[in-house]
């Protein structure tokens, strides 16, 4: 890494009822074949969060802890784990125990990535990410606000109906991010692990090295630090 500082179920649950955090985040992305802008409102108290995303199109996610729901109604369906910019960049400082505490611009470069933090008054103001052409800006505006996360959570309701085992939504914990695209008999999460290495996964029925339940993991593309971690975690199923 190069391195340069210039400057179905409805929950309940029990948690802090109130606490400021009413962000306003704008996404740009950018490649050869144009730019778009996404608009986001976001609510996060302690491991939980509900992301409001208004254009181009609209959908809501929510992380309870270490589950995600994603949908664009009031249902909201279980899903592997969701990320946004800011999330990527705070996990990224702490799985490589960066210090960004002063203000300026942090550039951190990877073999297929790069991103740039920028830090003002100690908080993170905006991310930028770069993976191959496409950059993706993430421009962070913080209100002061009182919300009732609790509240907020209640007005959808959870689905956790899903075939999959537990342990393999886990495997999201290997990824700094990821993306999950569906076939007819499988699922494969393509992406990043916390080193920066490419890491790419595939659920389905058939083969795999690793069973869980009636599904198999099967690893495409992975460091060998990773694919232990990996086997050590699916080990005993």
């Amino acid at each position: 890494m190069l391195f340069a500082f210039t400057f179905s179920f409805l929950i309940s649950f029990s948690t802090v009822a109130y606490s400021d955090g009413y962000y306003v985040r704008m996404v740009y992305e950018t490649s050869k074949a144009g730019t778009f802008m996404r608009s986001e409102e976001v609510y996060e108290s302690g491991d939980y969060k509900v992301v409001i995303v208004s254009s181009p199109e609209s959908f809501v996610w929510v992380k309870l802890k270490d589950k995600y729901y994603v949908g664009d109604s009031k249902v909201l369906v279980r899903t592997f784990q969701i990320k946004d910019l800011s999330d990527i960049a705070y996990e990224y400082i702490k799985s490589k125990k960066l210090d960004i505490s002063k203000d300026g611009v942090y550039r951190f470069v990877e073999e297929f990535f790069s991103l740039e933090i920028f830090v003002v008054s100690g908080e993170i103001m905006r991310v930028v990410r770069k993976v191959a052409d496409v950059t993706t800006t993430m421009y962070i505006n913080k209100f002061p606000k009182q919300f009732d996360i609790k509240s907020l959570i209640g007005k959808y309701k959870l689905v956790d109906d899903t075939p999959l085992p537990e342990e393999l939504y886990s495997l999201s914990k290997f990824f700094l991010w990821a993306t999950t695209s569906e076939g007819k008999d499988f699922i494969r999460i393509s992406g990043y692990d916390k080193e920066g290495k490419v890491l790419e996964l595939e659920i389905n029925k058939l083969a795999g090295e690793f069973k869980v339940g009636s599904y198999y993991v099967k690893l495409i593309r992975a460091s060998e630090k990773v694919a232990k971690e990996i086997k050590n975690a699916l080990r005993n199923y």
